[in-house]
């Protein structure tokens, strides 16, 4: 196993043969090694990837719980995503727009419920724009909608990611990066 991860590192660092990134997972037995397009086989764990924090997280988490009692976001999961992330809107018509860009980008976690810090989660709320919002850690996120008293009232939101699901009845799809297009 040692001599898999040298050689693969060592391949990474040159750049040698490798036309596509790689995720790396272990086993007790081996290791995994599977491009973006391959899925993890299930005998190996989840990538370290999926815990700790996003590059950037701290800003973000800052930001976003200053915006926690804010209002004005009604139906804009999206914007506020993006807004917690220092951009001015998504780029993305809704956030099940995103979550199948994630999906076709390779940067998806489906169904993975342990996301790092900073992770945009995804739902399907049984309509056609879905939700989107930011984990701030320990199971929280900042959301919009979910904590209003009156329809439209758009309010920003720190609550327990599984809210989501019990509250509006959604399919809580996975997680990925904050990866916006570059002209948004």
């Amino acid at each position: 196993m040692i001599i898999k991860l040298t050689l693969a590192s060592a391949l990474l660092a040159s750049g040698i043969g490798l036309m596509a990134p790689l995720a790396i997972a272990a086993r007790a037995d081996d290791t995994c090694v599977v491009t973006p397009t391959e899925s993890l086989p299930a005998e190996c764990q989840a990538p370290p990837a999926s815990t700790g924090a996003l590059p950037g997280a701290d800003e973000a988490v800052a930001r976003a719980l200053r915006l926690v009692g804010s209002h004005g976001y009604y139906q804009l999961c999206a914007r506020l995503a993006a807004n917690i992330w220092g951009r001015p809107h998504s780029g993305y018509y809704s956030a099940a727009v995103q979550w199948r860009q994630m999906l076709q980008t390779g940067n998806a976690h489906r169904d993975d419920r342990q996301p790092p810090v900073g992770a945009l989660l995804f739902w399907d709320t049984g309509g056609p724009y879905g939700h989107v919002a930011v984990h701030i850690g320990d199971g929280q996120i900042v959301s919009n909608d979910i904590g209003d008293s009156v329809s439209g009232e758009g309010g920003v939101y720190r609550v327990r990611f599984e809210l989501i699901e019990s509250k509006w009845g959604a399919t809580y799809l996975g997680w990925a990066p904050p990866v916006y297009p570059s002209s948004s």
